[in-house]
């Protein structure tokens, strides 16, 4: 495995809370066959997509992270930025790459699903290794949708939409920075307009 990616294969689709998923970041991530249509090759081929979207992240390559998505797709980053198509995803992250997240790591795992013989549902579990850090920060655990389709035999991710794992409600000081937080997006954007 790559990039510290990690999977497994099981029968039956788990399904994590969000106060789970922080402790599963680096957890291997099941599959499930609802039909025979999801073959091993076909397996391996999406989950390859969603190794090398993180090896982009990690090489710092905005280009590279990029690569696995069809030239339209669809992708929604964690802060509801809304991008359409592949140059717009790799212009967007080689800038992050460049400034923000210079020296980042991504860690995590996904779960596969075939909706049909050329559909596939994924669901990542991710985490950010700050630069200079050995490990994720917590406050930048995400759960990530994707499909991947394939098209003309070959599989590419055409939709991508990424959460940050806040949790509302199952704790007084979670509920309270979400509150906080989204009081000072309210200031921001008032300021902005």
């Amino acid at each position: 495995m790559t990039a510290g990616i990690e999977t497994r294969r099981t029968q039956k689709a788990e399904n994590p809370t969000t106060e789970e998923t922080g402790k599963r970041m680096n957890q291997p991530g099941p599959t499930t066959h609802d039909s025979p249509v999801a073959e091993a090759a076909d397996e391996a081929a999406v989950r390859a997509l969603f190794e090398r979207m993180m090896e982009g992240w990690n090489a710092g390559s905005g280009e590279a992270f990029a690569a696995p998505f069809t030239e339209d797709a669809d992708f929604v980053a964690f802060d509801g930025t809304q991008l359409r198509g592949r140059r717009e995803v790799a212009a967007l992250h080689q800038d992050l790459f460049d400034k923000w997240l210079k020296g980042t790591r991504l860690v995590g795992h996904c779960d596969v699903r075939f909706l049909s013989p050329d559909v596939a549902l994924l669901i990542g579990y991710g985490g950010t290794v700050m630069r200079g850090k050995s490990n994720p920060a917590p406050e930048r655990d995400s759960i990530q949708t994707l499909v991947a389709v394939r098209r003309d035999g070959e599989w590419r991710l055409a939709s991508f939409q990424n959460t940050r794992s806040r949790p509302i409600g199952r704790s007084l000081p979670g509920t309270l920075i979400w509150a906080v937080t989204d009081l000072l997006w309210k200031l921001v954007r008032r300021r902005a307009s």
